[in-house]
């Protein structure tokens, strides 16, 4: 009898401990040259969630009162105190409306002169509250506060895409470069693209680069008319955290890179994936006929985790990431979620694309029934879970 009781135990252990390898989650963990390198599986820990939003703010009136109008909004930044900033890039200013929706200002206007500017493409703000903007046609940084003061500005050379400030008011954007031509088709010319991240203070002093990137490839072509030029869905990317850590990527494959303040690569992570087949690759070879691993969209939300937008079956077309119009076709979006350790948490499905998080909330830039855009407010109020 003893010895049935000691079996019953024994198989009760084995199977405690069998089923509990089967349900840990099999992540690859690693050291190469120093480097922690983590690989999640291609599915997330905890499984695929929709997030149950409620709105509790909408900014933007197709008509009526002028000061609530929205041409085209391009981003939305917000303080600590709740004050809403909406890059309009249609309007070529910046409106600034409280908590409560209330309009407060408008920021700048078109021009060439101190507190003007031509193409305001990417804007954020600094911890002590001064507003940068990238005025890309006029190659400069323009900087407010945020009472809509003019503070200054300084030059940048060439055209700079995307922008982001640390809590240290140390500013980051990105600047890409040209290599060697080769032929590749019908007088086609590819080129390799370099991406550097350059990062200053708020003057515009104190230089440092993280990079070069490589990976882009664009192509171009002399027509009577002039140059014309094709990029590919395969794009650098990148991020900055509060503390100057710089998150890397170029989406051939799932993979990113976080580097320290001083541009040491301290962490590798991401996870396998199944390359989603590219609806307009049809009769085009290699690596084209997929998707990227992810989209060239990242957003840090204020707990450090990263949320990335990544392509899924149910894609018509392929998006393109400058064009208004894919943007204001409403279709869910999904995220991968990842913990600032570098975890697949989840996947998140919601109803329209993120642009910024401020105080537990979500700020979206969406398109009405009507076609026009609007800056909307969402408390979530719960994570319903899809399946694990």
């Amino acid at each position: 009898m003893r010895s049935i009781r000691i079996m019953a135990v024994c198989l009760i252990l084995f199977l405690l401990i069998f089923c509990s390898k089967e349900t840990k989650y099999p992540q690859q963990i690693e050291m190469i040259e120093g480097v922690k390198v983590i690989t999640n599986p291609e599915y997330p820990r905890d499984g695929v969630f929709q997030l149950d939003l409620e709105e509790d703010l909408s900014i933007g009136v197709e008509e009526g009162d002028e000061k609530y109008m929205l041409n085209e909004p391009q981003d939305v930044q917000v303080t600590d105190d709740g004050t809403i900033y909406v890059l309009d890039w249609g309007d070529t200013c910046i409106k600034a409306y409280n908590r409560e929706g209330q309009y407060l200002r408008t920021i700048g206007r078109e021009g060439v002169g101190p507190g003007e500017f031509s193409t305001p493409v990417y804007m954020d703000i600094s911890a002590d509250g001064k507003i940068f903007l990238m005025d890309g046609r006029n190659q400069r940084v323009v900087i407010f506060d945020t009472d809509g003061n003019y503070l200054g500005g300084f030059r940048v050379m060439g055209f700079q895409s995307r922008m982001r400030a640390d809590r240290l008011n140390r500013l980051y954007f990105q600047r890409q470069t040209r290599g060697e031509e080769l032929k590749v088709l019908n007088s086609w010319q590819e080129l390799d693209v370099n991406t550097v991240v350059k990062r200053t203070e708020d003057n515009g002093e104190g230089l440092f680069s993280f990079g070069p990137f490589s990976g882009e490839k664009i192509r171009t072509k002399k027509t009577a008319a002039g140059t014309m030029s094709l990029g590919t869905s395969y794009k650098v990317t990148w991020d900055v955290d509060e503390e100057g850590y710089l998150y890397q990527g170029f989406n051939d494959e799932y993979v990113i890179h976080v580097f320290n303040p001083d541009g040491k690569k301290v962490l590798t992570f991401g996870r396998e994936y199944i390359p989603v087949k590219n609806p307009r690759a049809k009769g085009m070879s290699g690596p084209q006929r997929y998707m990227p691993a992810y989209a060239p969209r990242w957003l840090l939300d204020e707990e450090g985790s990263l949320w990335i937008e990544i392509y899924t079956e149910e894609e018509e077309k392929e998006k393109d990431e400058d064009s208004l119009d894919e943007e204001q076709k409403p279709k869910p979006v999904a995220y991968d979620f990842f913990s600032p350790q570098g975890d697949y948490l989840k996947q998140v499905v919601l109803p329209h694309r993120i642009y910024h998080f401020k105080n537990g909330k979500i700020y979206s830039i969406v398109a009405t029934e009507e076609g026009f855009r609007v800056v909307k407010r969402f408390k979530i109020r719960n994570w319903l879970q899809v399946k694990e």
